[in-house]
């Protein structure tokens, strides 16, 4: 096997550095974003409707905002300093900042952001501030529209719009803890991250209305109260009753809401949300609960009424959108769709005027991540198409429906699209690669590099890291691994092996990127002596939909199965001590570290997972039920898949560990894992974050991350 590690050496890109200062846990956590990270361009964006970019400089010692053409002529053309806005609030009475703030809207003359709660408009030509919102100090979820200026929020559960006058409408007064207005429904799933959406003018605003007052009350304890008090939430538990949704439309001019008239079973989902372009149609991807069945339908603003329906999408596992239809700009009649139906995620062009397919855009077996950019002549998007590890700018020519993939450079981008003329800003990193910078002309040739950064990490001791590939226990599936190894690996020794897991849906670990899709952890405990390994199993994205469908009614079968592949790998390589394996994830991670840790009891010595669901009938419906339908339809399902059955077949020691304000994951998962423990006699360890949520952040992180760590060195 000596043979095969090599290989996977030759084939994949590695990189090692072979410096002396050793990581501290301390700084590998709290400062992986930070000084640990590869510089980046601050508030990196283009103007609109201009060839220059700006970025936020520091300029001894203090923000610059500087702007520069694309290509080399003058550069930078502008500088602006904070001081010249700080004088600008001051002569309208506001407070100064001590930084830039975030920079939207940044256009020829004119960039907004926000200062507390005044949302202020700033021309850069004469140095003033030309318009100032404020907000009442309680405002969140702030939506406001970049044609009108026109402004939604909600306070509490309800929602307000304050229109360009000053003037505050409430849109809703009887909010409260059952029924909420503009807010994200359905618990963030199908692609809904916020809940209004102005139309083209800002002049009517969908907003989402959730009666959640039939869903059962869960307890989240408050420990900073004295006594402690309880808060309830609203949890909607698989198989149980889920919240009712609708959509109303707010006309601004005459004051009024109308909602539209979906009809259907109260407890569908309604995601998706698109205006179309003349705003006198709204189109909504209302999907079944059991999600296996879509309808894109169109309905007419003035009245809410259903006006027809542009296609429909049926799957015998599940449909799941994630993207609103798009319309091409300068064409209202064809709108493109994003959809798993060949197996891959590809685009599809409609005709709206015949609710038609034209045809399909993208093609093969790749996915298409995001759509960059729609206009009648042309498509930007980006995709797999050069490997599920990375991502490459696509473009469709509309006129000839030619694709073009560029990818001439490996790894992972972010593409920043000039949609005046076609100049593209490329960030990308790979293993080899901290970041480069560069701005790419119409022909996607570099024009200029804005960055190069040099490795933060050039004076410490980082092992080599390995991305390779095995094949699962079908012998045909691939299976991505990546493999770090401690700073001066020497393959006749033996080493201890930590595999960090999630393989869940919607999650990659492993990417030709920095470090390879791994945080400083990995490479602090390489550097304690240990080999770090990651697999993404089946269920794992970006690899087609037969790659994640498999999981289906079975969660934890074939994610175990996987994992095993990849234990029984690490067992045949010369220098993996085999007795000394251990597993470490969170949330699905957590699932699938107790059940690994039990289920296959006897591979792996130590175990710890975080916020695990231990039980899948007490997560959230909109997750839960779309991968294993409800307890009632899939009794043998959720049975197999509950940690809670296997606790006496634990062998080796387990630590779990959870918030105890967990909305995501609930505590009484863990909870009822040591409950189970103490009933079966089972000695297993067990800590708590009080107050915490899903995720143990801030400084509290390196207290996390140091009790994970001291575990595997006192036990692996």
């Amino acid at each position: 096997m000596k043979n095969l590690i090599t290989i996977c050496f030759v084939l994949f890109t590695s990189f090692v550095f072979a410096q002396n200062q050793k990581l501290n846990l301390e700084d590998a956590i709290l400062k992986q974003r930070t000084s640990l990270a590869p510089e980046r361009l601050n508030q990196l964006q283009w103007v609109k409707g201009t060839d220059q970019y700006a970025q936020i400089i520091k300029s001894n010692g203090a923000d610059l905002l500087q702007l520069s053409n694309a290509v080399k002529t003058k550069d930078p053309v502008l500088s602006i300093p904070l001081t010249d806005i700080n004088q600008a609030l001051r002569a309208k009475k506001i407070d100064t900042l001590n930084r830039y703030p975030t920079l939207e809207e940044f256009n020829k003359n004119t960039f907004l952001f926000r200062q507390k709660n005044n949302i202020v408009k700033y021309n850069w030509n004469n140095k003033k501030v030309e318009e100032i919102y404020s907000l009442n100090e309680k405002a969140e979820n702030v939506d406001q529209s970049n044609s009108s200026g026109n402004i939604a929020y909600t306070i509490d559960n309800n929602l307000y719009i304050q229109t360009t006058d000053g003037k505050t409408v409430p849109i809703s007064t009887d909010g409260n803890d059952g029924l909420v207005y503009g807010k994200s429904v359905h618990r963030d799933e199908y692609g809904i991250s916020k809940g209004t959406y102005w139309n083209s003018t800002g002049t009517k605003l969908a907003f989402y209305r959730m009666d959640q007052s039939m869903v059962t009350d869960y307890p989240i304890t408050n420990l900073d109260e004295h006594p402690a008090k309880v808060k309830l939430i609203k949890y909607p538990m698989a198989g149980m009753n889920s919240h009712e949704v609708s959509i109303g439309i707010y006309d601004v001019a005459t004051k009024t809401t109308t909602y539209l008239k979906i009809g259907g079973p109260k407890d569908q989902y309604l995601t998706n949300i698109a205006w179309g372009p003349d705003s006198k149609s709204i189109y909504v991807a209302v999907l079944n609960r059991a999600t296996n069945y879509l309808w894109m339908n169109a309905y007419t603003v003035s009245n809410g009424i259903f006006k027809c329906n542009v296609f429909t999408e049926a799957d015998s596992i599940w449909v799941e959108p994630t993207h609103p239809i798009q319309f091409l700009k300068g064409d209202d009649s064809r709108i493109i769709w994003q959809s798993e139906r060949s197996g891959h995620n590809h685009l599809y062009l409609y005709n709206l005027n015949s609710n038609e397919l034209i045809r399909p855009l993208t093609f093969d077996n790749y996915d298409v991540l995001s759509v960059l950019s729609a206009t009648k002549e042309k498509i930007y998007f980006t995709s797999t198409y050069q490997s599920p590890l990375e991502n490459t700018l696509g473009v469709i020519d509309l006129k000839t429906f030619a694709t073009k993939h560029y990818t001439e450079t490996h790894g992972i981008h972010t593409f920043l699209l000039n949609e005046s003329n076609g100049y593209v800003i490329d960030q990308y990193t790979n293993t080899t690669t901290p970041r480069v910078v560069n701005v790419l002309n119409s022909k996607m040739q570099v024009v200029k590099n804005l960055l190069t950064a040099s490795n933060p990490l050039k004076n410490y001791a980082i092992g080599k890291i390995v991305l390779g590939s095995i094949l699962a226990s079908d012998g045909a599936t691939k299976l991505y691994t990546r493999m770090i190894l401690p700073p001066n690996f020497d393959s006749t020794k033996k080493y201890p092996c930590i595999t960090y897991v999630y393989n869940g849906p919607h999650v990659q670990l492993i990417t030709n990127s920095w470090l390879g899709g791994a945080d400083m952890w990995n490479y602090y405990m390489a550097q304690e002596g240990y080999i770090l390994f990651t697999l993404d199993g089946r269920g794992s994205d970006h690899r087609g939909a037969a790659f994640v469908k498999g999981i289906h009614r079975q969660l934890g079968t074939l994610e175990i199965a996987d994992q095993l592949a990849g234990n029984s790998y690490l067992r045949s390589l010369s220098f993996i001590d085999s007795n000394r394996l251990g597993i470490h994830g969170w949330s699905f991670g957590g699932f699938m570290t107790t059940s690994l840790m039990t289920r296959t009891a006897g591979k792996y010595k130590v175990g710890v997972g975080g916020g695990p669901v231990i039980d899948w009938g007490l997560y959230e419906i909109m997750y839960t039920e779309r991968y294993m339908d409800t307890p009632e339809e899939n009794p043998a399902g959720y049975k197999k898949a509950n940690t809670l059955n296997y606790v006496d077949q634990l062998k080796g020691k387990l630590l779990l560990i959870h918030g105890t304000s967990d909305d995501v994951v609930v505590w009484q998962n863990s909870l009822l894992y040591q409950k189970k423990c103490v009933e079966k006699g089972i000695q297993a360890d067990y800590f708590v974050y009080p107050g915490h949520l899903h995720n143990v952040l801030g400084k509290d992180r390196a207290h996390l991350m140091t009790k994970v760590s001291d575990y595997f060195k006192a036990n692996l």
